[in-house]
This record gives C-alpha cells, structure tokens and sequence, in this order.
C-alpha cells in the first residue's frame, strides 16, 4: 500500500481526507486509483493531455517526481506520495 497524502486545497476532493491509502505501482496508477475512489481527483491534478496540472506539485517521499521518472516514477509499499498546491516564482 501506498499512502497518497493530499495538501489543504486538496482534500475537498478526498471527502476532507488528509490521507488515502491504496494499491499503485507508479503514481499515474496512484491518480487513477484515487478517481475511481474519488471521481474529480484526475482532472483537478492531470491536464487535457494527461500530465500534471502545472498548479500541482507532486513528491513522493519528500522528492519531487520531476526529478525522477514523472508520472511512471515507481512506488514502493509504504511510500508516502504528496499532492500540493505549486508555487508560482516571482
């Protein structure tokens, strides 16, 4: 199992759940796992394209999967896989 943990903004799409606990094997299959769970998740993390919205930042264990493989980064069980806001620069 994997633990998809979601930032403030997010839990609205989680029923206010701070912490969902599943099957994946990469965090694509994480996001598809949590829209069949939770219908509206894909679309508020995923652009048109299927990629990550550029508002959403993901990490998987404290790094940033755009330092890894993206979406196809594998996961392990126990890891802990977060969803947050980005952040704009300026």
């Amino acid at each position: 199992m994997v633990i998809a943990r979601m930032s403030g903004g997010f839990q609205k799409l989680t029923e206010n759940k701070d912490e969902v606990s599943l099957e994946a094997g990469t965090v694509k299959e994480c996001i598809e796992k949590l829209e069949q769970i939770h219908p509206g998740v894909k679309g508020a993390f995923c652009d048109e394209d299927g990629q990550v919205s550029g508002h959403v930042a993901i990490y998987i264990n404290g790094d940033n999967i755009d330092e890894k493989q993206g979406l196809e980064s594998p996961l392990q069980d126990g890891d802990e896989v977060d969803f947050m806001s980005g952040f704009a620069g300026g």
